[in-house]
């Protein structure tokens, strides 16, 4: 097969467009990708209107955004002019303008595979077919599968409901999964967490009889379900079909460069002062491999712009000058001039440094290697941000929730206690300062702002929390002990009192274990703190 192809799309498409490269690029077939394709320095509608002339199949992604975009409209018009063949990629079934209307078409709604087999043989073997289908419901068997497990994981995470994360989380899911709107990162958490509190349920729940049975079945489901719900949402078939969010970023590709010491480039980097961190590690990783870094972009044969929320966009021309830009936080980018460029992606670290450096004479290399699609709206962490991130919203949701199984147990001996009032009122105040000091807390990590957004702060932060928390737990059993008249000893049945502390514990133990391998991309996340 020696056709070549042009990939019209929206950004909305962009995991299914991902997918869809992949497959092509294994077939052999050379397909024009804006993101890959595009030659810093040279004006992009230009070499648009260049890659379509030259190619012999237009694919157009059809979906509510593509349909509605300027961008797709100019391009499928461009190639309807030329008399290009056009075959529409139905990603969703959404009325078409009338020129689309009598164009080729698959339905890639259903089975990616089938399809993507059924695409290779019209590209060789066209011919006639109905109107392309403008409305209705479809869901290929990865889909169906993921939404059928999504609502065993629904059923089985019943007895973890007290956590409340679970329930807001995960009700909601089968449905999402069938709008493509779900919150991948969320969701994943939500997931990852279920055989933990299926066993705290348990345990929990352990001196009611009724429970038993089915809270024991619930966990043992889970530590089943768990990994295989993992493995659905990650999936091919459920990156192809869903939109930016609820989409699994694309694993980082691995190269291997045969180059040992590549020709120097002088290059530039472009960032806000917050993001000094990032710009020197880059700096010291270029120059390892003798690329000396410019004093300006014009004086540099190639630039680079990091992106992050405190820079989300470039003062280098990219239609006159070579500038890629450099992702490190996931952010709204709103400049067009960014729109079209390809990005390399070092939200998850600086791992390929090595491989940008060997690459950097040869950008077409380079951006096969490092480069991808430019989307927002996946939440990419380096992963022991992503951890902090995790261990702070179980915090969050558990200095809350703690509380259910706690009053279910001691609620008749609570209700009796003569300093009840004063024992919610201290233990409101308590639990307030704890939910305050997680959500800035999880507020400065995630976002890179604030007061506490720096490593020394956010530990502080963090003894804080582990501080009150303990506090609070002396305060309890001690009340407990006298309202119940027990013996230390003897209070076997309030295993949910420690659960706080020695979660915190234990939490603070992985991290700080994980973060000693981790160090570079801990101490690069926080900002550089402006005067």
């Amino acid at each position: 097969m020696s056709k070549s192809l042009f990939i019209s799309y929206s950004r909305q498409e962009a995991p299914f467009v991902s997918v869809l490269l992949d497959a092509l690029e294994h077939s052999h077939i050379q397909a024009w990708l804006d993101y890959q394709s595009l030659i810093p320095g040279r004006p992009w509608l230009d070499q648009i209107l260049e890659g379509i002339n030259s190619a012999d199949v237009v694919l157009l992604v059809i979906s509510k955004s593509s349909v509605s975009s300027k961008n797709v409209e100019l391009e499928y018009q461009h190639a309807l002019e030329h008399k290009k063949r056009m075959i529409l990629m139905i990603f969703e079934a959404v009325p078409l303008p009338p020129a689309l209307q009598t164009c080729e078409w698959i339905d890639f709604r259903g089975s990616f595979h089938k399809n993507y087999k059924q695409l290779l043989a019209q590209l060789d073997n066209p011919g006639p077919q109905a109107s392309p289908p403008q409305k209705g419901f479809k869901l290929s068997f990865t889909v169906w599968l993921t939404f059928i497990f999504s609502l065993i994981i629904v059923i089985i995470s019943i007895p973890g409901w007290w956590t409340i994360f679970l329930p807001v989380l995960l009700i909601p899911l089968p449905l999402r999964i069938i709008k493509r709107d779900f919150h991948f990162y969320r969701i994943r958490f939500a997931v990852l967490v279920l055989p933990v509190a299926m066993m705290l349920s348990w345990v929990f729940f352990l001196p009611y009889e009724f429970t038993n049975i089915p809270f024991t079945y619930c966990w043992i489901a889970s530590i089943f379900a768990t990994p295989i719900m993992l493995l659905l949402l990650s999936s091919k078939g459920m990156r192809a079909w869903g939109k930016p969010g609820a989409s699994a970023p694309r694993a980082t590709r691995v190269y291997h460069s045969e180059v040992e010491q590549p020709a120097p480039i002088p290059f530039f980097i472009e960032y806000a002062p917050e993001d000094v961190k990032y710009a020197n590690a880059i700096t010291k990783g270029l120059e390892k491999y003798n690329h000396p870094l410019a004093a300006d972009a014009t004086q540099a044969k190639v630039s680079f712009a990091i992106i992050s929320r405190y820079k989300n966009t470039t003062t280098i021309n990219p239609e006159k000058e070579i500038v890629f830009p450099i992702i490190v936080q996931d952010t709204v980018i709103e400049d067009k001039t960014l729109q079209r460029i390809q990005w390399i992606d070092f939200r998850r670290g600086l791992r390929n440094l090595n491989n940008l450096a060997l690459l950097l004479p040869e950008p077409a290399k380079l951006m096969k290697a490092l480069g991808v699609v430019p989307i927002s709206g996946q939440v990419v962490y380096p992963r022991i941000i992503q951890m902090l991130d995790y261990f702070l919203t179980l915090l969050a949701f558990f200095s809350v929730s703690v509380w259910i199984p706690l009053w279910l147990e001691f609620s008749r001996q609570f209700l009796e206690y003569n300093g009840l009032i004063p024992f919610v009122i201290i233990n409101l105040i308590l639990s307030v300062l704890i939910l305050h000091a997680v959500f800035s807390s999880r507020h400065a990590l995630v976002n890179r702002e604030g007061k506490l957004a720096s490593l020394g702060r956010l530990i502080g932060s963090i003894i804080w929390i582990g501080f009150v928390g303990m506090i609070q737990t002396i305060y309890i059993v001690n009340v407990i002990l006298y309202v119940t008249g027990a013996t230390k000893p003897e209070l076997t049945r309030g295993t949910v009192i420690i659960f706080l502390p020695f979660s915190f514990a234990l939490g603070i133990i992985l991290i700080a274990l994980f973060g000693i391998f981790n160090w570079g991309d801990l101490i690069r996340w926080f900002p550089q703190r402006q005067k």
